[in-house]
């Protein structure tokens, strides 16, 4: 009764084997699969990154993807551009344009010696001192005024402050972030806030002390800044 028992089994056996023991039962399509759980990615599209704000300069980019036989490499690209953090960064898969080829030399007319000398030469233009001139405050939306004698005018990453005030010390502070400046106080003042959501700068708020008054300017972000006077006030201007 054994043997018999033994004999089925080993019938069984040899129906259920392969006839080349050494040939792979993986599909090509399973070829660089490190795992057998089904994967359901889509394809990429794009993917944007925010930096922080104390980002400045961009040095480079690097991308990790997973090769074909299941291994794991990187791609760096060198930059070394200057960045602005308020804009995201964008990976994107789409098509290169079949137009933006490489660009084709033109010819270049010379011109003659004796034309090129009869033209008039542009008279350079006049650099802009902010130390001596106060900016142009005529655009709409971008001048703030917190009191009588106490306004600003926002241009980018500046912003002056109409005073005739004598400052008294400018400091930075960390979290938030704010530019505070102190002027020897003539007058007293109530406390007070100007919003300006106009970035970077956020609002200024008013602040009554013993022998001074204080200006803090809160920002969007991580700034160094410098402030130059001018007849009239002072410009701070971020970096």
């Amino acid at each position: 009764m054994q043997k018999i028992l033994w004999l089925f089994l080993s019938l069984a056996v040899i129906l259920e084997a392969r006839e080349n023991p050494f040939e792979t039962n993986m599909s090509p399509q399973d070829v660089g699969q490190t795992t057998q759980i089904k994967e359901e990615r889509t394809d990429f599209v794009n993917a944007s990154l925010t930096l922080p704000s104390s980002a400045r300069i961009l040095k480079s980019a690097s991308v990790t993807f997973q090769n074909l036989d299941g291994s794991i490499s990187e791609e760096v690209v060198g930059i070394e551009k200057n960045i602005d953090w308020h804009l995201p960064l964008i990976l994107s898969n789409a098509k290169a344009d079949a137009n933006a080829s490489s660009p084709i030399a033109l010819p270049v007319n010379v011109p003659d010696s004796k034309k090129s000398a009869e033209k008039k030469v542009p008279a350079p233009k006049e650099e802009k001192i902010t130390s001596l001139i106060a900016p142009n405050t005529n655009v709409e939306g971008s001048t703030f005024k917190l009191i009588d004698n106490l306004s600003f005018y926002i241009n980018q990453n500046e912003i002056t402050i109409f005073t005739k005030d004598t400052k008294v010390r400018d400091f930075l502070i960390a979290d938030p972030y704010k530019v505070v400046v102190d002027f020897k106080k003539v007058n007293s003042y109530a406390t007070r806030t100007l919003d300006f959501k106009k970035a970077p700068f956020i609002s200024a708020t008013l602040g009554d002390h013993d022998d001074f008054y204080r200006i803090a300017i809160l920002l969007d972000g991580h700034y160094r800044y410098d402030i130059e006077a001018f007849k009239g006030g002072y410009i701070i201007k971020l970096k």
